[in-house]
């Protein structure tokens, strides 16, 4: 049978009002040769998105980074020598002081092998070394206010004295002075007095032992940062926390 003669047959029968049905059939047929041509660029897309997927490098996270989240104080006890403030503040000793016992941020562990050893990647190059901050050096202090007030007990101010004898010997090197309360009372009236307690403390560095006040500086949390956050009335968490901002 010539060619246009079938072709003709064809079209007319299935466009016959009786050959409703098969028109979906046609199309179905016809559906794939007309995107048969995008199949190749499909392909070359899919293998494109993987290869670009497996040459992704991801840095390992970096601990400390914390998202700037400063180091922990270093609780003092009750009674703290001034080589222990000296090593807690400044993080190092005079040559009179004996060992201490310094404590710093572990570090990290290595990490675990791989069971699976991956195929070489290609790993862009790094904008540059990552500079890691340094710990933070911060003590926390039991420092015993009066009830409700920013006065400071005679018993305390034996570990300010201390305190400030550290101070003197480090030349120009400021603190941040940080007062703390307990969960106990409003969110408001702590922190009022934490600021309070913080600057009394200042205030009695600089007037009984010469501290120079712009070395100082006084600021309070309340009870934003509880030393025992699963104790939130604990005595601990009633503190003057001293930071050493540098020189």
């Amino acid at each position: 049978m010539h060619a246009g003669l079938f072709h003709a047959q064809f079209e007319a029968t299935v466009r016959g009002p009786n050959n409703a049905a098969m028109r979906p059939s046609r199309i179905a047929v016809m559906r794939p040769s007309r995107f048969a041509a995008m199949r190749p660029s499909r392909i070359a897309v899919m293998r494109l998105v993987l290869t670009l997927g497996a040459c992704v490098w991801l840095p390992p996270p970096v601990a400390g980074l914390a998202q700037g989240l400063p180091s922990p104080a270093q609780p003092m006890g009750p009674n703290p020598s001034e080589c222990e403030i000296e090593a807690a503040l400044l993080g190092t000793t005079g040559p009179n002081c004996p060992p201490v016992a310094m404590q710093r941020p572990a570090a990290p562990p290595p990490p675990a092998p791989s069971a699976e050893r991956p195929g070489p990647v290609t790993v862009p190059p790094l904008p540059g070394p990552a500079v890691l901050p340094s710990a933070e050096l911060r003590a926390a202090f039991r420092v015993e206010f009066d009830f409700n007030s920013a006065v400071i007990r005679p018993e305390s101010r034996t570990t300010l004295d201390k305190v400030a004898a550290v101070m003197t010997a480090a030349g120009t090197t400021r603190f941040r002075i940080v007062g703390h309360t307990d969960a106990v009372g409003g969110d408001a009236a702590n922190l009022a007095l934490s600021k309070r307690r913080a600057a009394a403390v200042v205030d009695y560095l600089v007037s009984h032992h010469h501290i120079p006040a712009d070395r100082l500086e006084a600021s309070g949390m309340g009870a934003r940062e509880l030393l025992l956050p699963d104790q939130p009335k604990a005595a601990a968490n009633r503190r003057v926390e001293i930071v050493n901002l540098g020189g």
